[in-house]
């Protein structure tokens, strides 16, 4: 089934000309996966390849049984040492809507020496990083292009990244498959908040997620900064699996947030899928309805979490004043001393102060769509429907 737009809809305009080079030597999100769960992400969709990206899927059907056999031997040389592992402490889990700064503030707290969160290298290289990692970062850099393809934040193999990424990489179901076969409806709407699962498929998702926390754990011995959009809409599993985890939820308009969601959509699709995508792609309406389920989700379940365990960051104030911000989050949440990471913060920050962001255009059909879907959120979070973004 193909994912086709309204016509009568205005597509949001996109100058596809600015998005950041991803070189073709570069590794895509898909160059880790074990031999069966390519085959099977690429059955799923017969096979329907654009020939101009051929060339990354045959390079990624290449790559595929290196990575099953260095995730058998992972398994051989870690694998008591994994399950063995304990978390040092309750993880931290970032949440908000993309491109509402979570990756900000995963970065500030991951300046913390107490803290980490797994880098861009455990995510890709989920099934043999702690077997190829040092050799990869040290010797490798030049595979990564050196910004991202939807913005200016800079890429590095040992830069904070996404969880979600690492299902990809262990073959779980994931949303962000939908970036692969872009020109199709998207799958796994039902695991932005879990609803509906089967017990099987709950079970294989939290096994999953607990061997990649342990398994950093035993390579950082430290506590584990998490940053996932999608992880918005699990609030109650996640508060289950950890019951003493914090939550630190972002928030910014949504006439902001929006369009630069659109943009990095439509950046993956250039950079990472296997089919071209057309120009009204249905992307507008798809980020609608993400968007609602997983706030539909959120605002059900944060009643249940204590209120020493959650709070709001507003971008607005965590760009303002970066440092006030982070005093009051490790104050908010029981962090610790936020003493030891003040320095840290400030060397992360003091470089990041003339950054430019990318400016973007929303049509009024979209802005009444926004106040119309999101309604909640405007009201949740103390933003109005006619304020600037």
């Amino acid at each position: 089934m193909t994912q086709v737009a309204d016509e009568r809809e205005p597509v949001v305009p996109v100058d596809r000309s600015s998005f950041n080079t991803y070189p073709f030597w570069s590794p895509r999100f898909w160059a880790g996966m074990r031999l069966g769960h390519w085959l099977k992400l690429l059955s799923r969709h017969g096979f329907r390849i654009h020939p101009s990206r051929l060339p990354w899927a045959m390079a990624t059907t290449c790559a595929a049984p290196f990575n099953t056999g260095l995730c058998g031997l992972q398994q051989l040389v870690y694998g008591r040492r994994i399950r063995e592992t304990a978390p040092v402490a309750p993880p931290i889990f970032i949440l908000g809507h993309w491109r509402t700064g979570t990756t900000f503030l995963q970065e500030l707290l991951s300046r913390d020496p107490r803290l980490t969160s797994p880098s861009n290298y455990q995510v890709y290289a989920t099934n043999h990083f702690l077997l190829t990692e040092a050799l990869v970062v040290r010797y490798l850099r030049f595979l990564l292009p050196a910004r991202r393809p939807m913005d200016n934040v800079t890429l590095r193999w040992d830069s904070p990244q996404e969880d979600e990424w690492a299902r990809i990489t262990m073959g779980l179901p994931s949303p962000y498959q939908r970036i692969a076969f872009s020109a199709e409806a998207p799958p796994y709407d039902e695991y932005l908040d879990m609803e509906g699962l089967s017990t099987a498929e709950l079970d294989a998702w939290k096994s999953g997620f607990m061997w990649f926390l342990q398994a950093v754990t035993l390579r950082t011995q430290r506590r584990v900064v998490f940053k996932s959009p999608h992880n918005t809409g699990r609030l109650a599993l996640l508060h289950e699996m950890f019951p003493n985890a914090r939550f630190l939820h972002v928030t910014r308009h949504p006439f902001t947030f929006f369009p630069s969601t659109l943009r990095m959509h439509r950046a993956f699709d250039a950079s990472q899928s296997l089919q071209s995508a057309p120009e009204a792609d249905g992307l507008e309406r798809y980020v609608l309805r993400t968007g609602r389920r997983i706030y539909d989700a959120f605002l059900t379940q944060r009643g249940d979490i204590p209120p020493d365990q959650i709070m709001d960051v507003r971008f607005e104030d965590l760009v303002a004043d970066p440092l006030e911000t982070m005093k009051t989050v490790y104050e908010r949440l029981n962090l610790g001393d936020v003493q030891p990471a003040l320095a840290e913060f400030e060397k992360h920050v003091a470089p990041r102060k003339n950054y430019v962001r990318n400016r973007h255009h929303l049509p009024e059909y979209w802005e009444g769509e926004i106040r119309r879907e999101w309604a909640q959120y405007f009201e949740s979070f103390g933003y109005t429907c006619d304020e600037e973004g």
